[in-house]
């Protein structure tokens, strides 16, 4: 009886470990994912006193998250992370932005970032469906720091274990915006984040 017992545990062990996705599985096709688009609830452009369209900003969030919900988009990104198809489900990052206050992301600390602990925040307020979504790797690119004192908007590539809501790899990515009119002018900024999945097969592999 008691080896009977031990053979469960073990079992048990086991199966969790094959379910639990780690940073090597953002790579690995058998792994599903589900791409959740661009969370820009802890967002802050900086300088404040510089942007003067402010009001305006919620439909920005809106805007862009259309931009990036592209099918070529979404063809370049299972393409680098090396699978046929991913899941796509912008949902959960359209509820939390409609929800941010937008006299809220205005600061003048132009060396803002987010911490470890403030992306771990944004992954568990995203309330994803775990049942829904069992034993897939979470990909959502968390909004840092639009700078026009320094020319510079910062995201995070953010990929995570959907069924524990922890971080397997984060990579900030700052570009130098460009174009005409405040929305053309930042959209850049996703769009040169994502593309800079194609250089982390080192990073994603050590």
């Amino acid at each position: 009886m008691a080896m009977k017992k031990l053979t469960i545990v073990i079992f048990l062990f086991l199966s969790t470990l094959s379910s639990a996705q780690m940073k090597k599985d953002i790579l690995n096709p058998d792994v599903p994912v589900v791409y959740l688009g661009a969370d820009f609830s802890q967002v802050r452009f900086t300088k404040a006193d510089e942007f003067i369209n402010k009001p305006d900003i919620l439909k920005f969030f809106v805007d862009m998250n259309n931009i990036i919900d592209s099918k070529n988009n979404t063809n370049f990104i299972c393409n680098k992370l090396n699978r046929e198809e991913i899941k796509k489900d912008f949902s959960y990052v359209t509820k939390i932005n409609e929800s941010v206050d937008w006299q809220s992301v205005y600061s003048d600390d132009t060396e803002y970032g987010l911490s470890v602990e403030a992306i771990e925040n944004m992954i568990k307020k995203l309330n994803i469906d775990r049942n829904l979504y069992k034993d897939f790797i979470g990909f959502v690119i968390c909004q840092e720091n639009f700078s026009k004192t320094k020319e510079l908007g910062t995201v995070a590539l953010v990929f995570f274990n959907v069924n524990e809501l922890k971080p397997l790899f984060i990579k900030h990515c700052s570009s130098k915006p460009s174009g005409f009119g405040f929305f053309y002018y930042w959209s850049v900024i996703n769009a040169l984040a994502i593309n800079k999945l194609k250089k982390l097969d080192k990073e994603l592999t050590q």
